[in-house]
């Protein structure tokens, strides 16, 4: 107690407070000031402990000199205890209580500095790759530097305890100038990675930096000057080098340099590695030649480097998508894509992309459980990849497991939101769901991103449930895939759907000219919304006696087929095609379930 009533005496407790609030002061603006000046970390912890090496000094001075009307004084001791603070036990008990009142300061001191220096873990845990700047003489090249960043997000995707945004919401910003905070509060992340790759014969230079969002302030940058053949080697070094700047911590064992130890360089021919991405680049704008050229460009890749995984597993992606955009027999393409896909995971097991080709196949053959184990895995090997999300909801659309199919493309879209293919999928989902505000808000954004295929078959739909006759038949003469009909026949359809005194008239028309301009999905459609039940089961026989392609199952689980669903015929149709036993199996049907001998659906 004797000590604690000197201490007040001398007014140490005073000149201590003072002391804590001013350094605390030049903390705070050292914290704001010395990242603008771009002055190097070591610099705010020379301000720190210099304050603390500071604080016992004050605190001395404090003991021993007062401040008063006089000026500068030494303290006088109480009057009859001259010697008492002088006492061994008092020295020691003043020292602990001044050690004690530093780490205080420190800990005080140093809370700032963390949150800059990335000490802490919040706020460094997503990052966005921007497709890097091609500043080479020839614009061509624009394939090689937005390769580069692909190939860094997929680097960073691996990383377990870093979100990374998918490719096609970062790409969809080239060559738009959006500020770094609006461009990051879009994609949801911390933190943006941006460069330019300059490429000159067999030299590159690439430039990289790392810029915080929400500060805008650069938090890492590098330039490497490396022969062509070193560029595996740089895109390594760039992304430890995020991992190391972003201090992103792991929710398992595994340590963020382990995992990018991991990773492999996909190929060690640099030519072939360019004709890989000429490939790739080429592939993403789809359309029938443009997939042709793409697998010459991946089959040259692989004759200059067949241990190429990469490019085996692109080449399954190209064969698998043939039949979709030209007048390619299923069955050939995919046996291609097959073998190019099982090359793929020969090589690497780890391919998310080939696991998901299979899985694809065997969902188009109506092998469901091979399908759902597929894209289950493809799902784990890369969980940042939203393709697998987005084409396992294909799947339960088609098996008519609505809510688990909204589930998945939710998942692609937090992925992937600027993906034109995900926001139509969410557009048919919602269709199938009957939320048609939802589906039309989607139906905008998917054509506003650049979905070429028209969506007139779902938004006809939408009309009809509000009764406008026109602008269904509009949309069903637009080239939707389901239904794209000449406007001489999409009008009288609408017109019989709409007033059922009509249809009789309708379908007799419709085949006096034989069906012309109609194909037998396009009929399906067609009959399912007049309600003719009977024809509809025949042609869906018909239909059904092969595999067929997902949107022709999911015209099944619209509402306007509730009475077609609900016919005893419905639940053996469904089990001719295997998904009887894919619902026992993995969960039925939104609107089936399971009685004695069999299903009952609505």
């Amino acid at each position: 107690m004797a000590l604690m009533q000197e201490l007040k005496r001398r007014r140490v407790f005073r000149v201590a407070g003072l002391y804590l609030l001013i350094a605390w002061v030049m903390t705070e603006v050292a914290d704001v000031v010395f990242p603008a000046l771009m002055l190097p970390d070591w610099t705010i912890t020379f301000v720190i402990l210099l304050l603390m090496m500071g604080f016992p000094v004050a605190m001395l001075l404090a003991w021993i000199f007062d401040i008063g009307p006089e000026g500068i004084q030494r303290t006088a001791p109480p009057p009859g205890t001259e010697t008492a603070h002088k006492k061994p036990r008092t020295i020691i008990t003043y020292v602990l209580l001044l050690i004690v009142a530093m780490l205080i300061l420190g800990a005080v001191l140093l809370q700032p500095w963390k949150s800059w220096s990335g000490e802490e873990e919040i706020g460094r845990s997503s990052i966005a790759v921007l497709p890097f700047s091609n500043l080479s003489e020839d614009s061509a090249n624009d394939y090689f530097s937005d390769g580069m960043s692909e190939e860094l997000i997929n680097l960073l995707t691996r990383v377990p305890g870093l979100q990374v945004a998918a490719r096609t919401s970062s790409f969809s910003y080239k060559g738009r100038n959006v500020d770094i905070r609006q461009l990051a509060d879009e994609l949801g992340v911390e933190t943006v990675l941006e460069g330019s790759v300059r490429w000159a014969g067999d030299r590159v230079r690439i430039t990289a930096q790392l810029i915080d969002a929400e500060s805008g302030y650069h938090l890492w940058s590098e330039t490497y000057d490396e022969q062509l053949a070193n560029i595996f080697e740089v895109q390594d070094r760039i992304a430890r080098s995020i991992v190391d700047a972003l201090q992103v911590t792991l929710g398992g064992e595994e340590t963020p340099e382990q995992a990018l130890a991991a990773v492999a360089a996909p190929t060690r021919d640099v030519q072939a590695y360019d004709l890989y991405l000429k490939g790739r680049d080429i592939l993403r704008r789809r359309g029938e030649q443009n997939i042709r050229v793409a697998i010459e460009l991946f089959q040259s890749a692989l004759g200059r480097d067949p241990g190429f995984g990469q490019a085996y597993a692109g080449l399954a992606t190209a064969y698998v998508l043939l039949p979709t955009y030209a007048d390619e027999s299923p069955e050939e393409a995919f046996v291609l894509a097959s073998e190019a896909a099982i090359k793929a995971l020969t090589l690497d097991a780890t391919l998310a992309e080939a696991h998901a080709v299979l899985a694809r196949i065997n969902y188009a053959n109506w092998n469901w459980t091979d399908a759902e184990t597929g894209f289950f895995a493809a799902a784990g090997l890369q969980p940042g990849e939203p393709m697998p999300h987005h084409w396992y909801s294909h799947l339960l659309r088609a098996a008519g497991r609505l809510e688990a199919a909204m589930a998945e493309i939710t998942l692609a879209y937090d992925l992937d939101s600027q993906s034109a293919a995900v926001n139509a999928m969410l557009m048919a989902i919602h269709t199938l769901l009957g939320n048609d505000d939802e589906a039309l808000a989607f139906a905008t954004a998917a054509r506003q991103l650049g979905f070429a295929q028209s969506l007139g078959d779902y938004t006809g739909i939408i009309a009809l449930r509000r009764g406008d006759a026109a602008a269904a038949a509009a949309a069903f003469s637009s080239g939707g895939p389901a239904l794209d009909v000449p406007l001489g026949i999409a009008r009288p359809l609408a017109d019989a759907v709409l007033d059922p005194a009509l249809r009789p008239a309708f379908l007799a028309d419709l085949e006096n000219v034989g069906n012309v301009g109609v194909d037998p999905s396009e009929m399906l459609l067609m009959l399912l919304l007049l309600d003719q039940h009977d024809a509809a089961f025949a042609q869906a026989q018909t239909l059904l006696a092969a595999p067929t392609i997902d949107w022709e199952l999911s015209l099944f689980w619209l509402p306007e087929a509730a009475g077609f669903r609900a016919d005893p015929r419905f639940p053996a149709l469904m089990d001719s095609i295997g998904l009887l036993d894919y619902w026992k199996r993995y969960g039925w049907s939104d609107f089936c379930e399971k009685i004695d001998g069999g299903a009952t659906c609505r």
